[in-house]
């Protein structure tokens, strides 16, 4: 879905970050004559935006899959709410997994409600076509099927899954 508003992911061929304003459990994507009849500019958007994705990861737990050998294969976040796609964005984000998942990691985000998070070494996260394929149908809030590497240099696509 096209937004007025979006700023580009590098590498990304679809996905994008667009600003959205919380209206009670409303999600609304304000026109650009919106933000500029109240001044607001792109260091503000993601200052603020900052602050809500931080309050948005608080609420969230990991819940971890592990193989037969209790190996860590992926971390889940859900929600019942569509806040997980704005809270992988917040700056504390790697701190939730550095222990378990490393210092960089993988993350596909298929809808507002649940994101995937893969270690970036020893990672089979391309096995996991099917359950992300079905997540991202699931809602009528999809997000993306990219993968992205999150490391303390930032966001970047690394690939996209496709079907088999």
């Amino acid at each position: 879905m096209h937004r007025e508003i979006a700023w580009k992911i590098p590498g990304a061929q679809r996905t994008v970050l667009a600003p959205v304003v919380a209206d009670g459990d409303d999600y609304l994507f304000p026109s650009r004559a919106i933000w500029d009849r109240f001044q607001v500019d792109r260091a503000e958007i993601e200052r603020r935006a900052a602050i809500a994705a931080a309050a948005d990861l608080a609420t969230l737990k990991p819940r971890y899959e592990r193989n037969n050998k209790q190996v860590i294969e992926y971390a889940e976040l859900t929600s019942t709410r569509p806040i997980v796609a704005s809270a992988v964005l917040a700056p504390k984000f790697l701190d939730l997994f550095r222990d378990t998942l490393g210092d960089k990691v993988l993350l596909v985000i298929p809808n507002r409600f649940t994101a995937y998070v893969f270690p970036v070494l020893a990672s089979d996260y391309q096995d996991y076509y099917p359950m992300v394929n079905e997540a991202y149908h699931a809602t009528a809030w999809p997000i993306s099927v990219e993968v992205f590497e999150v490391g303390p240099e930032g966001l970047r696509t690394v690939g996209v899954y496709r079907s088999p």
